[in-house]
């Protein structure tokens, strides 16, 4: 703001926005050098200002012009280049001015970076578009991979079951080629007569065991395991184990129970345990079959012992005094396709065998004796182990062996 009271002119200036800050206020007395004086310095002084104010104007203006001239000189040339016709109407380029012109080229340049933006709007759509679908196309495919896995495991476990089903047709061929031979007689003896009937019922233990084994079959295919535990006698699961084991000819089979220990029952699902136990035992005798010779030299045997703990958990443990698992495949024992030296083997028997003992809440490990002296699997299942009431039987089958 600007005042004249007698010979002092003031100025204000307002501090802060809106003077919030407070208003500083010049003043000057000029009775010393007389009004006219003043105007003319201050006129000189103001057009001094405007002129350095024009020159920063125009400076900062040609700056911009020139970068305007660099983008129009090679937008013309890309035209001239790629692309023909006017960049503006003939009947009116003599006639415009450099400005003219400039705009002419910087308005064709707004107008294609706008058709661009909109160009780069609807790619983005696309490639958006396209994304979903080819992460559509991953899940399909990742799904039909699934799929394609599913059916090679369901062929191969097949094919594994198939096996149990072989070994368990063995078994009741054997059996039955025993019985023949001993009822083909004109006289029979008692003692003949009771060994028919062992046989007999170990026929039907390996009929069930088949008719199991489909059933199996049926629950894999359906992508379940379903657990059907019974209560067992001791000496009725070993049983069942013999029954399977018809194949197994000249062959020292031994089952061992802690010396003292109390008469127990088992509460598992014996089928499955049992496929688990003959698959061990199976592969000591295959083993036996291709290597007979032991590490001391003594006759080949295979030992399944049942060590209960706590009277809750029961140790079963396979032992054979063969030769030792191979170091390539002793920590992936477990893993399906995993097998060494068997033509006819798939590499499932363990992977399975391990899936039916988690399935109880147990464990399996393979493991080979101090010195190469044997091989150990060891199978942990809890809580599966019953006390027996006092008036179950258990036979005799302590620290001394039992031959099968």
């Amino acid at each position: 703001f600007f005042g004249q009271i007698g010979n002092k002119v003031s100025f204000q200036i307002p501090v802060g926005k809106d003077g919030t800050h407070g208003i500083l206020v010049i003043s000057q007395d000029i009775s010393a050098v007389g009004g006219i004086f003043f105007w003319i310095r201050s006129l000189i002084s103001g057009s001094v200002v405007m002129l350095i104010v024009a020159l920063l104007v125009f400076k900062l203006t040609r700056r911009i012009t020139d970068q305007v001239d660099v983008l129009c000189r090679h937008f013309v040339k890309y035209r001239r280049e790629n692309e023909s016709g006017d960049l503006y109407p003939t009947e009116t380029s003599d006639g415009r001015t450099l400005i003219g012109q400039r705009i002419a080229v910087l308005e064709e340049l707004w107008t294609r970076f706008q058709s661009m933006q909109e160009e780069l709007a609807q790619n983005v759509e696309e490639l958006e578009d396209s994304k979903q679908k080819l992460e559509q196309t991953v899940t399909d495919l990742q799904v039909a991979k699934q799929k394609e896995r599913r059916l090679v495991e369901l062929g191969n476990t097949v094919a594994e079951f198939g096996h149990d089903i072989r070994n368990a047709n063995g078994s009741i061929s054997s059996f039955a080629n025993l019985l023949l031979k001993m009822l083909d007689k004109d006289r029979i003896k008692a003692i003949e007569v009771v060994q028919a009937l062992t046989y007999i019922r170990r026929i039907k233990n390996s009929s069930n065991n088949v008719t199991g084994l489909t059933t199996d079959i049926l629950d894999f295919a359906a992508g379940r395991m379903e657990i059907r535990p019974e209560i067992y006698q001791l000496d009725e699961f070993q049983e069942q184990i013999e029954s399977q084991l018809g194949f197994i000819d000249e062959l020292l089979l031994h089952y061992r129970v802690p010396a003292g220990q109390p008469v127990f029952l088992l509460r598992i699902d014996g089928r499955k345990i049992i496929r688990v136990i003959v698959n061990l035992v199976k592969n000591a005798w295959e083993k036996f079959q291709d290597f007979p010779e032991t590490k001391d030299d003594k006759p080949a045997f295979i030992e399944v012992r049942f060590i209960p703990q706590n009277m809750r958990e029961l140790k079963i443990q396979i032992v054979d005094n063969g030769g030792p698992i191979p170091d390539s495949i002793i920590n992936n024992l477990f893993q399906s396709y995993q097998t060494e030296g068997k033509e006819m083997g798939t590499g499932l028997g363990l992977s399975i065998s391990k899936q039916l003992i988690e399935a109880h809440g147990g464990g399996i490990r393979g493991f080979n004796l101090l010195d190469n002296r044997g091989v150990v699997f060891e199978i942990i299942l809890p809580d599966c182990v019953i006390p027996a009431p006092s008036r179950t039987v258990q036979k005799q089958s302590d620290s001394i062996s039992l031959s099968a």
